[in-house]
């Protein structure tokens, strides 16, 4: 009799966020053993992804459709960290093993776009990785601009939440034909759960909370606004930022040097000016996540252009997209104004990366920015959230 209490006891303690980190455990187990590139290891792979689906899945329904931001938070951010822990480790295993890069049916894809997909070698697939982990971070962000704080998230069944389809649909493509193709698989499933967010972002009203606070500025965003007073609407100066950025990029930031580097923060700096607009139109809601669609680009092809190793690169832009996120959610919950003063703000971190480019110290600059970023998330979390935050403990 008493051990059935006990085991009923258990289960009373089981909350969305207990199953929450209970995905993110089982994530991790699997990204370890998928470095191990064994039959043995990929039978735990599978059933270690089997239980992060199911105790991803039991958290989301034990929360509901409306819970508090505290455990709305708790959910995405595990969900996310369950998925970067999978792509981390597809990406260490073509390091570690780079014969069994193309799996056990993988050579049928010798030949294809697919065997050079994201570029040559290892670093190829890294760089599948980090635009993996863009997208994720994008449908996320989209997501909390799309509904606001009376209304309820949306649930992408068929291309799954963070943490959710995409894992055990890529564990299973890794196997098969190796890392590059997992990563197609993930980013077409990707950009679909990105699509169908900015659709139902088109449906939905225009009542959805402060969308000005969820752009994650910085101390000079805020004061470069506060030169209009909010009087310059988000969409021009963003357009022009986003129009220098992407050609620069898409023609190579390896093509500039010096100072030319900054070009790309110096014309995403013009969506400063609407830092203080009240971002009220209609289709403001994708103006945030556009900025910091930006941001990590920008990040990215200076980590790739400074020779940075890719999995810190990886590690950098998983954290600052946490970063957004959490501040996001703070907002949410009436924790946060939204403005980014200890995290430097999105344009804060493009001018560190770029006069770090510019002067050559984009290892050192990216290490330091790491770690001081995930230590910052992770304090933020057990004080700002778990200590002072009553829904965490429920």
């Amino acid at each position: 009799m008493s051990h059935l209490s006990a085991h009923q006891s258990a289960l009373a303690r089981l909350n969305p966020l207990m199953l929450a980190r209970i995905s993110v455990a089982c994530a991790a187990i699997a990204a370890v053993w998928l470095t191990v590139a064994t039959v043995h290891a990929e039978v735990i792979v599978v059933v270690a992804v089997t239980g992060m689906v199911v105790s991803g899945h039991a958290g989301r329904v034990l929360a509901g459709q409306r819970c508090a931001a505290a455990i709305e938070w708790g959910l995405a951010g595990c969900g996310m960290l369950a998925e970067f822990a999978v792509y981390a480790g597809i990406s260490t295993a073509a390091d570690l093993h780079p014969g069994a890069q193309l799996g056990l049916a993988g050579n049928s894809l010798s030949g294809t776009f697919v065997a050079g997909l994201g570029g040559a070698g290892t670093a190829g697939i890294w760089r599948l990785a980090i635009i993996a982990v863009i997208l994720t971070l994008l449908t996320a962000m989209t997501d909390v601009c799309v509904h606001g704080p009376e209304l309820a998230g949306t649930r992408l069944w068929l291309f799954g939440p963070p943490g959710d389809v995409r894992l055990p649909v890529a564990c299973a493509a890794v196997v098969l034909f190796g890392a590059r193709a997992a990563f197609l698989v993930v980013l077409v499933l990707g950009v679909a759960a990105l699509g169908a967010t900015i659709a139902d972002g088109t449906r939905q009203g225009e009542e959805r909370g402060e969308l000005r606070s969820y752009r994650g500025d910085g101390r000079v965003g805020v004061w470069i606004g506060k030169w209009v007073e909010g009087k310059v609407p988000p969409w021009p100066p963003l357009i022009v930022g986003l129009l220098v950025t992407g050609v620069l990029v898409a023609l190579g930031l390896h093509n500039l040097s010096g100072i030319l580097l900054l070009t790309p923060v110096e014309a995403m700096l013009l969506a400063s000016l609407a830092s203080w607009h009240p971002h009220d139109d209609r289709s403001d809601w994708i103006v945030p996540p556009l900025i910091q669609a930006a941001e990590y680009v920008f990040l990215a092809e200076i980590g790739y252009v400074g020779h940075v190793w890719p999995p810190l690169t990886f590690a950098l832009v998983a954290v600052v997209g946490l970063r957004h996120l959490d501040l996001a959610y703070r907002v949410r919950g009436n924790l946060a104004d939204g403005i980014d003063r200890r995290g430097f703000g999105w344009e804060g971190r493009m001018i560190i990366a770029g006069v770090a480019g510019a002067i050559g110290i984009v290892p050192v600059t990216y290490s330091a920015l790491a770690v001081y970023l995930w230590w910052r998330v992770t304090r933020d979390w057990v004080i700002g959230w778990s200590a002072r935050h009553p829904a965490i403990n429920r």
